[in-house]
């Protein structure tokens, strides 16, 4: 940043615990056959008060008021998700005269809630603030491009969203803007770059050995506040994670291309938030800073064409990088948000990224993808992990449906 913007700094950043989404436990099921996941009942705005609540004692506001403004990220702002469900956070976890509003840019919701946040900072409009997001993936409908079904005043719509299941929004999206299935997508990539099955099994392994070896660490226990669901009942862990080797992967059968589902993030539910800080905030309030926003970029610049829409994550590197006047050996840690194993290999690939420094305590194939609350989620395991480490500079991409992509470098303070 420039000596005449303002620097941006954060305080703290925590997550609930991501859990799957609920699944059905017949191939016809009705309600009460399903496997229900463990946070599937809590409503996601109590999901969005438990971090921003965990935030505001953290940091010992003593007047909750003095939070600006808030931000939430939420890539299908519809039923209990919507009526500016940012808002209806901010109401109950701070204070009703706290301003709020929902972002969304699908994936990288809360990464733009953030990127949104900090340039009101850094331009002197505001001097304490906290983005977010959160998804609450298990109600049925609920998943990405859910917020484009045909609305239920017919019965020719509820027969549609029943005969076509998500090739439905083709009924409701401009014809111009149609794009290509974002599993699709993935497969498409994996041929382009020529990955076989057993690399991208690897690749999954990988993903969940690493985040095993954090939860059995306790490498996630500072960034998880733990949620209670009722009855006694608390979560305090993502359930995601899976020890598996190539012969199970290997069973499973191809969907696109050679792209599995379990090369595909998990599903899950799931909250994050951040709380971000002016200097002057900082010396108001009495409070510590960890860190601090060196530059954020977007990009919509796709490498290999339309159809291969996930790979704009390259271009965005390269633009927050430059924004930043660094390269890539000058970032010590990744995380590149594992949407689809391919979109991570092509970018490592291309950006020259050491997978090494990827994604170290795994990723949204073990730890899941709550859509609209993973850039913050990947933002604090960022920082957690650069500050277990003791390293410096931590980079975040993430791809966005549509051939997008949005990218944030953090320096601890």
């Amino acid at each position: 940043m420039s000596e005449s913007i303002r620097p941006v700094y954060i305080v703290d950043a925590v997550r609930t615990p991501q859990t799957n989404k609920s699944k059905p436990a017949k191939a016809f099921y009705m309600p009460w056959t399903k496997k229900v996941g463990k946070l599937a009942n809590v409503h996601p705005v109590d999901l969005g008060v438990t971090v921003v609540d965990a935030l505001a004692l953290r940091a010992g506001l003593k007047d909750r008021r003095a939070i600006d403004e808030v931000s939430f990220g939420c890539a299908t702002p519809t039923g209990k998700q919507g009526f500016n469900v940012g808002k209806n956070i901010a109401k109950i976890a701070l204070h009703p005269e706290v301003p709020a509003d929902t972002v969304q840019y699908l994936c990288g919701s809360s990464l733009m809630a953030i990127r949104k946040l900090a340039s009101l900072i850094s331009n002197g409009e505001i001097d304490l603030a906290i983005a977010g997001g959160v998804e609450s993936m298990s109600p049925e409908g609920v998943g990405m491009g859910s917020d484009c079904l045909p609305p239920p005043t017919s019965l020719r719509n509820m027969l549609s969203v029943m005969r076509m299941g998500p090739k439905v929004v083709k009924t409701t999206m401009h014809k111009e803007a149609q794009i290509t299935h974002m599993p699709v997508s993935a497969g498409l990539i994996a041929d382009a770059y020529g990955y076989t099955k057993r690399e991208l099994n690897q690749f999954t392994i990988d993903s969940h050995q690493k985040a095993l070896n954090a939860q059995k660490t306790g490498k996630f226990a500072s960034e998880i506040i733990p949620v209670e669901t009722g009855k006694g009942r608390v979560v305090d862990m993502d359930d995601g994670i899976r020890v598996s080797d190539h012969a199970a992967l290997e069973r499973l059968p191809s969907k696109w291309g050679v792209v599995t589902a379990a090369h595909a993030s998990l599903e899950s539910d799931g909250a994050s938030a951040i709380l971000l800080a002016s200097e002057d905030a900082l010396d108001k309030y009495n409070l510590e800073p960890r860190a601090k926003i060196i530059a954020t970029a977007v990009s919509a610049k796709v490498k290999g064409g339309e159809k291969l829409q996930l790979t704009a994550t390259i271009d965005a590197i390269e633009k927050v990088l430059k924004k930043a006047g660094l390269n890539i050996n000058d970032i010590d840690l990744f995380e590149i948000n594992e949407a689809f194993a391919p979109v991570v290999l092509a970018t490592v690939q291309d950006t020259g990224i050491p997978l090494s420094k990827t994604n170290v305590n795994g990723g949204a194939l073990a730890l899941g993808h709550p859509l609209g609350a993973s850039g913050a989620r990947l933002a604090t395991t960022l920082l957690h992990a650069l500050e277990d480490r003791n390293l410096k500079r931590g980079l975040e991409v993430l791809c966005v449906g549509g051939g997008q992509a949005i990218a944030t470098i953090y320096e601890i303070v």
